[in-house]
């Protein structure tokens, strides 16, 4: 007979650190989980140094079995996502079980839907870990591959637990792979597109400025909430969303990483590629202190990762679908490739892209990049 299995609201300090410290205990045996830095996850939960919180009204729940805790599950409202959308569609994330007790994933799932459903919500709909600019989706597809840094890992039975829980699948996000090194000579349409803007004298793909760091985070932002408008459930990142971070990736973004493109001296369109820190962090288990710094500092300005993800970039809306937002998105890429390959990052993933935004895939297609990851966002009516 299995164990009975209890909810309780995580309230006080000593049960919120048990409900981040969880994941780490029941992940640690799977080889292709990579431990977020703890001191970083810690920060996610803290209002006073993630500013996303200051819209968010959220409940922490913890599944026990006797004294042990055996899985954990966050639900929550994200109040810039009902000014924009108005649907009364609430959210859960930061879901994670232990394999012995597969009743706990549906019964963490019940508490978050009662809840949500006594703030007047209607749907819910997840997981997103707080938002859909974070850590979001359910991988479906690519356990056998570790995940780069700040995506989600997970195991086969949490979708299929999904579904016998009546939840429905909402939308589908991919990840592709790639690598600075291989499929080349690029497909014709690439040289002559990158050949338009070397040509041009109104197009121009230009560095990081140095010494203006944080202008150029903002600016970036500016161009990504433009370009994302309108992609499914978008929220837009604000002024104190962006400063933050700013901060957290100072110590990662390396100017070769960081570039924009430009109509006139103004710019449309950016990309970023960042060193993937959970390679660098593979075997810290998340712990920088006291020892783990000076080997992850080592690992990533020393003898260098060989991974990087590209987690943001974008092309205003004026130029989207146009030869010159094109030319120049195409340009992006094969310039921050160019400048990273130096520094010995081969490997690049690209995530994430929804499923419907075929211009973005078909883009990325031309590398020779190809799906190896896939993650689901499920819904279910309340």
């Amino acid at each position: 007979m299995a164990a009975q299995i209890s909810i309780t609201q995580a309230t006080d300090a000593k049960a919120k650190q048990a409900f981040i410290e969880l994941p780490y205990h029941l992940n640690a045996q799977d080889p292709n989980w990579r431990a977020p830095l703890r001191f970083l996850e810690k920060d996610r939960f803290n209002p006073q140094k993630n500013p996303g919180l200051a819209h968010i009204e959220a409940a922490y729940w913890l599944a026990k079995s006797e004294d042990r805790i055996v899985g954990r599950c966050a639900s929550f409202i994200n109040q810039l996502h009902q000014e924009k959308y108005q649907d009364s569609q609430g959210h859960f994330g930061f879901l994670d079980t232990h394999l012995d007790y597969p009743d706990a994933q549906g019964i963490l799932l019940k508490a978050s839907e009662d809840w949500l459903r006594a703030k007047g919500m209607k749907e819910i709909c997840g997981p997103f870990n707080f938002s859909v600019n974070e850590e979001c989706g359910m991988l479906v597809e690519g356990y056998d591959t570790p995940n780069y840094m700040l995506m989600p890992h997970g195991r086969p039975d949490y979708p299929a637990t999904m579904e016998t829980l009546g939840f429905a699948k909402a939308m589908d996000t991919v990840a592709y792979h790639g690598n600075t090194v291989d499929g080349y000579p690029r497909p014709p349409i690439v040289g002559k597109m990158v050949d338009h803007v070397e040509r041009s004298k109104s197009l121009a793909i230009r560095p990081m400025k140095k010494g203006k760091f944080e202008e150029e985070i903002a600016l970036a932002m500016d161009i990504f909430n433009d370009s994302w408008a309108n992609n499914w459930n978008y929220v837009p990142f604000t002024d104190a969303q962006v400063q933050h971070m700013a901060n957290d990736l100072s110590f990662v973004i390396q100017p070769d990483g960081f570039w924009f493109g430009e109509v006139d001296g103004v710019a449309k369109g950016f990309i970023l590629m960042l060193p993937n820190i959970n390679e660098a962090a593979r075997d810290l288990d998340g712990r920088l202190f006291p020892f783990g710094w000076a080997k992850f500092l080592w690992r990533l300005k020393v003898s260098k990762v060989r991974s990087g993800r590209i987690p943001l970039n974008g092309i205003r809306q004026e130029v989207q679908k146009k030869r010159t937002g094109t030319a120049l998105m195409l340009a992006l890429h094969e310039t921050c490739y160019a400048a990273m390959r130096p520094h010995k990052i081969h490997d690049v993933e690209m995530s994430w892209v929804l499923e419907t935004n075929k211009d973005v895939q078909n883009m990325i297609e031309l590398s020779g990049a190809k799906v190896y990851k896939r993650y689901r966002f499920y819904k279910k009516a309340l």
